[in-house]
């Protein structure tokens, strides 16, 4: 009987193998089903997200900090050494200039696809000149609808009677209603209105995006008595417009 020991050694070679990536293989799993396992450099795969414009040491877990200084030894390091040390971890922290994540924008600049406000607050008169920037459509309508009713209607009024809510309950003042003291509003002094402000309403400009707000324009027009077709048709009375002030297009 001839027996082989070169193949005989490949076999342990190969079953030693398998015992191996199988032990690996168990080793890595747990009882928790989101538990990823044993990981290798999973800081290479899964960074860190941060908030854009905040310093990286203000929004870091303290626990990454205190691990990078484990890291260095800094329990049985000297006590004239530790400073040292801790500024070595802060240096982890300096992206940028005052160890921002991200760079603040140039002061001035534009957000690509936006257009500024052009009417300074205080030059109201000067709204009524702002034209409507997007079309009248069915869906900007419906859309201006759906906003309205989540950031407009708990105080104006589901039909802008400034009747809301909130003013039912007298926690407001009454605001003018669409289809009486506010129905020759024009699209500008609406749109300016939720950019700015008045009277008891503060400015909706941060939690209401350009878009967002022209289209609770057009759905406030309608409110105003304005036939949906015939502002989608364009067959609306223009707005007189004061002598001295430019018509622009632009809005915010």
């Amino acid at each position: 009987m001839n027996i082989s020991y070169q193949k005989i050694a490949q076999f342990a070679k190969s079953k030693l193998l398998v015992a191996a990536l199988a032990s690996i293989g168990l080793a890595s799993c747990t009882e928790d089903p989101n538990s990823p396992g044993i990981e290798f450099m999973p800081d290479m795969y899964r960074s860190t997200g941060y908030e854009a414009y905040l310093k990286k040491f203000d929004i870091d877990s303290t626990d990454f900090f205190d691990r990078n200084l484990e890291k260095l030894g800094y329990e049985e390091a000297a006590d004239s050494v530790k400073p040292e040390l801790v500024n070595e971890v802060a240096e982890l922290y300096k992206v940028f200039k005052g160890g921002l994540v991200t760079r603040k924008p140039v002061e001035g600049s534009i957000a690509q696809g936006k257009k500024p406000f052009t009417i300074e607050k205080g030059d109201r008169s000067l709204a009524k000149a702002v034209k409507m920037p997007i079309p009248y459509t069915e869906t900007s309508l419906t859309e201006g609808k759906s906003y309205y009713e989540i950031f407009c209607d708990h105080c104006h009024g589901a039909k802008g009677d400034g009747k809301g809510p909130l003013v039912e309950k007298e926690l407001f003042l009454k605001p003018p209603a669409y289809n009486g003291p506010a129905k020759d509003l024009s699209a500008g002094e609406i749109y300016y209105t939720i950019y700015y402000g008045k009277g008891m309403m503060g400015s909706h400009a941060s939690q209401i995006s350009e878009d967002k707000r022209w289209k609770i324009v057009q759905y406030v027009q309608t409110l105003q008595g304005n036939k949906a077709e015939d502002l989608i048709s364009g067959n609306v009375p223009a707005v007189e417009m004061p002598t001295d002030t430019a018509v622009t297009d632009t809005a915010q």
